[in-house]
């Protein structure tokens, strides 16, 4: 790892700078409005869904009952890592530094990198949710066919659907049909959508107009008269296919867990004298349900 030292920094080392900059607006956090926040205190954490009772059957005059039965189902295992970053810097390059209000900031600096690192990692499941290489816990991708005790479901088109009016109410409509393990119709609406930058135009045109879009009728935008998606749209600029969209559902699927809060720690060597500012947290994201998306990888 390069040493931060004199030459490093040889302008802020003289006097008379107008000024110096280099500190950048970064994301905030923009997982947080995807995921449930939760805390740990272990190294791992397991979440199990149950396979509960299938449908009643019809009892025949003098006919016994007829017996269904409940298991364990898939487990979601959410594993803890470390993120880190650090520099190291001589005392000499602290204590020249004329201009120390404005560079390093050391705190502000670590922050916005380990907070952009847990942005790209909140969206790793959406970036690979159609890779077969990357699975949930029923060792399907998170939008593909999952199999439930009667068959299989899907939280996607068999083909890439491009981002429209139309292709939202066909989601909708699959959302709505949906079964739980045990082959249960349930009740599970759609919530908002979730998309890409390239997609951002799109989803206000689709989610703010009171009439059907890119026509010259008069009919109305039944997704929006009839507040079908109710949390409207989230554009996330980490997700990396500008084609992808998807929609969040009312079930509790995303979760991520903090096992150890952020750590900002300076360190000296007694040998050199030089610093080293290193912060670190431990934490994981997760998707305990694929229910919790349906997902289109765009036309």
């Amino acid at each position: 790892m390069a040493l931060i030292n004199r030459t490093s920094i040889p302008s802020l080392l003289r006097p008379g700078l107008a000024d110096v900059f280099g500190d950048w607006n970064t994301y905030p956090a923009l997982w947080k409005d995807v995921y449930k926040v939760l805390h740990s205190e272990k190294a791992v954490e397991y979440e199990v869904e149950m396979q509960g009772l299938g449908i009643a059957q019809l009892k025949a005059d003098g006919a016994p009952t007829s017996q269904s039965f409940m298991q364990q189902g898939y487990t979601t295992s959410f594993v803890h890592q470390y993120y880190s970053t650090s520099f190291p810097i001589t005392r000499a390059a602290i204590l020249d530094n004329l201009y120390q209000a404005q560079f390093p900031q050391q705190s502000l600096q670590l922050r916005n990198s380990l907070e952009t690192l847990k942005n790209i990692n909140a969206m790793y499941i959406f970036n690979n949710a159609f890779n077969v290489n990357s699975t949930v816990s029923d060792g399907q991708p998170l939008c593909s066919t999952h199999p439930i005790a009667t068959g299989v479901l899907s939280n996607t088109f068999s083909n890439g659907v491009g981002f429209t009016e139309s292709a939202v109410e066909d989601a909708i409509s699959i959302i709505r049909s949906w079964y739980n393990l045990a082959g249960l119709q349930i009740n599970t609406r759609a919530i908002k959508a979730l998309v890409p930058q390239k997609q951002a135009f799109n989803a206000a045109r689709i989610f703010k107009s009171q009439y059907q879009t890119g026509t010259a009728n008069n009919d109305i935008n039944a997704i929006v008269h009839d507040k079908y998606m109710p949390g409207g749209y989230i554009v996330n600029q980490f997700i990396t296919n500008g084609n992808a969209w998807f929609i969040l559902t009312d079930c509790d699927a995303f979760r991520y867990y903090q096992r150890e809060n952020l750590d900002i720690d300076f360190i000296t060597d007694i040998i050199t004298d030089n610093i080293t500012v290193r912060t670190l947290e431990r934490y994981s994201f997760g998707c305990r349900n694929w229910r919790g998306v349906f997902g289109s990888q765009g036309s």
